[in-house]
């Protein structure tokens, strides 16, 4: 067979192989044919598998981790100085590798001798050695790519956090059809096909299914579950909804459920929203029984909706609302409402000129960037729907007010700046708004229980605004007022039996603030007449051993007689239990108010157990309608113009979607 010669080329490796045709070489050690498709990649491959030597010579400065490669001298990473004979040939013609160390430098001082050539390599392998690029497998490459199909790993956990950032970040279905959203995934993930708008939409309410049986079959073994419900009108389509939470402790932790918005299509009757409330209730398998209390601001058809659903004395009213509608008290004072209306009115005009803003904007940059990542100062307007609104307009104004007095003296169209006598009023008023938007602030949480602190609150405010020294007349009138309305609207705070348990069984505050000895007493009286009801459901029936031990004679006329004193002893012997029992926890120290009083309650639980019960049930309602607030903002923030088409229950899913925690969406 003749041997085609190649032309010369330029890998060292053509030194040990000759060409037959395109695609077959013939290696000059060993005869035996390699395939070549154009590329020395198999060349290279024989020589270094089976001819490590050769693969020495043309491989002159590379090291490996499986065969070590080098020149006929290594020069020593350790600055040795060492001279190596790569290979020693034994008798068998087998190389071995053998390092001989030189007798120069450091050696002759005493220094150990060096490492073998392998260990100093691998020790020096991060900084003088790049390892050899290994090409990816078929079975690893067709792998990554049926992970792409449309049932593959890659492409379902591509799927579920697509839905899951349109939930949670409120996207519209349409994205999938943006441009920069598509280049993005293209960039990210080429093999990835996006879906469309219908798929994803189908995908939608198959999670909602999954996760919503989830949270029903958790909601129907809970047996203390408190609601907050509000209704919200959507002005883009004219339509109203009704917003409803959920709310129940679990050991010491409080956890909140959006259920969801409902579409209102018949006039806003509470016969009609008490159906709404019930068939709410039978869709998620609430049971009306175990829910606590529904919480909701003082409307009348709401208030009656929940009595005919949940029975009486199951509305509680919203403590944040409440403090509103005192706030909103104090403008009957004409003064106040006229020096409000004046800052309003400047705060708006400085909205709609842009000159005005710039030159705001530029006389507080120096001292925004003066404070490290603080944000830009900018005043704020207030919104009658906003709560403590009107604080936050006054308190920012007073901050701002040199600022504002030389832009407004620069521009003679501009709106009068206030008069030092009213400026001082401003001053004096904050005094008295303040405690009312810190009680705010402290009741609107849902991670931390609030209804027991609503009694308590409304003590500290009352001696914070009636002990607040005050001398200009204008906000003396308003400080008069504003105690007049927290006496009206709040005044019987006290007898509401929900809040009189819950603050009396939260162990940081007990009965301390109580003013009314008459309501204290009534709340104890409910909490023992709770003890003995729960007691008595939990009792066996009497059997007929009980009755009498022997009944050594045929007919007696004391049995009767023998059944009451038993019976009587029994009662006696109970009372006595549950009296001692609450008046031993009424006795205990007082906690501290950082405290979470379901961890001390956990630990009461042992000493205390009938009132433990009794103690989750009512601390575990939540004390504002403000979750219901919230829901329906974030109605607002998906309801847009770009969404306007979107049908009421998939807004309800998309709501509920968004209030689910992360770890829901993996199952």
């Amino acid at each position: 067979m003749s041997v085609i010669m190649g032309p010369k080329k330029k890998s060292s490796v053509w030194q040990f192989f000759n060409k037959i045709d395109d695609k077959k070489t013939k290696c000059k050690l060993c005869q035996k044919e390699i395939k070549s498709a154009g590329n020395t990649t198999n060349l290279i491959g024989h020589i270094r598998n089976v001819h490590k030597a050769a693969y020495l010579e043309i491989q002159p400065k590379q090291t490996t981790f499986n065969a070590v490669t080098t020149t006929d001298e290594i020069s020593n990473p350790l600055d040795l100085d060492t001279k190596v004979t790569p290979y020693n040939k034994m008798d068998d013609g087998v190389l071995q590798f053998q390092p001989v160390p030189s007798c120069s430098g450091s050696q002759r001082s005493g220094a150990p001798l060096p490492k073998t050539v392998n260990e100093t390599i691998d020790s020096d392998l991060d900084e003088n050695v790049t390892p050899l690029k290994r090409q990816r497998t078929i079975q690893a490459a067709f792998k990554d790519i049926s992970s792409y199909s449309e049932s593959g790993a890659k492409t379902r956990k591509l799927n579920n956090c697509l839905l899951f950032m349109i939930c949670k970040d409120h996207q519209s279905f349409s994205i999938v059809e943006n441009e920069g959203f598509k280049t993005l995934m293209k960039t990210v993930a080429p093999q990835y096909k996006l879906p469309s708008r219908t798929t994803l939409r189908r995908w939608l309410d198959d999670k909602y299914e999954v996760i919503s049986e989830t949270i029903k079959k958790m909601l129907s073994s809970i047996e203390d579950i408190t609601l907050t419900t509000d209704i919200w009108s959507d002005t883009l389509n004219m339509k109203s909804f009704l917003g409803i939470t959920a709310h129940f402790g679990i050991d010491i932790e409080l956890y909140s459920v959006t259920l969801g918005v409902y579409e209102l299509d018949e006039r806003h009757t509470s016969d009609y929203l008490s159906e709404i409330l019930l068939k709410v209730c039978q869709d998620w398998k609430i049971d009306q029984e175990n829910v606590t209390a529904v919480v909701t601001d003082n409307a009348a058809n709401i208030v009656k909706a929940i009595e005919l659903a949940f029975g009486r004395r199951k509305h509680i009213p919203c403590f944040a609302h409440t403090l509103n509608l005192v706030a909103e008290g104090t403008m009957i004072c004409i003064e106040w409402r006229n020096i409000v209306s004046k800052v309003k009115s400047i705060v708006t005009w400085f909205k709609q000129s842009c000159i005005a803003s710039d030159e705001l904007r530029k006389a507080t940059a120096a001292a925004t960037e003066s404070s490290a990542g603080a944000a830009e100062v900018k005043l704020i307007q207030s919104v009658d729907t906003r709560w403590n609104s009107t604080y936050y307009m006054l308190q920012r104004f007073l901050e701002l007010r040199s600022v504002i007095n030389d832009i407004l003296f620069r521009h003679p169209r501009a709106p009068a700046m206030l008069s030092a006598s009213e400026i001082s009023t401003v001053s004096s008023v904050i005094m008295v708004l303040r405690p009312l938007e810190a009680a705010t602030k402290e009741i609107s949480g849902d991670k931390y229980c609030t209804s027991s602190k609503i009694i308590p609150l409304v003590r500290c405010m009352l001696s914070k605004i009636t002990s607040a020294v005050i001398e200009d007349p204008v906000a003396k009138e308003v400080q008069k007022l504003a105690i007049n309305e927290i006496n009206k609207r709040m005044g019987s705070i006290e007898h509401v039996n929900a809040l009189a348990i819950a603050s009396i069984l939260d162990p940081r505050f007990k009965r301390m603030h109580f003013n009314d000895p008459i309501a204290c007493s009534n709340a104890v009286t409910k909490i023992k007449d709770l003890m003995k009801k729960n007691l008595h459901s939990n009792e066996e029936p009497e059997s007929d051993s009980d009755k009498s031990d022997k009944n050594e004679e045929a007919f007696s006329l004391w049995t009767d007689h023998h059944k009451l004193v038993h019976r009587n002893w029994k009662i006696n012997k109970s009372e006595d239990v549950l009296s001692d029992e609450l008046s031993v926890y009424l006795r205990t120290p007082v906690g501290r108010l950082k405290e979470n009083p379901l961890e001390i309650w956990r630990d009461y639980k042992i000493q205390f157990p009938k009132l433990y019960k009794i103690a989750f049930k009512y601390l575990t309602i939540v004390g504002t309608s403000v979750p219901s607030e919230r829901l329906l903002s974030q109605a607002g923030l998906v309801m847009t113009e770009q969404r306007n088409r979107l049908k009421g229950k998939r807004l309800s899913k998309l709501l509920f979607l968004h209030s689910i925690d992360k770890k829901y969406w993996n199952m």
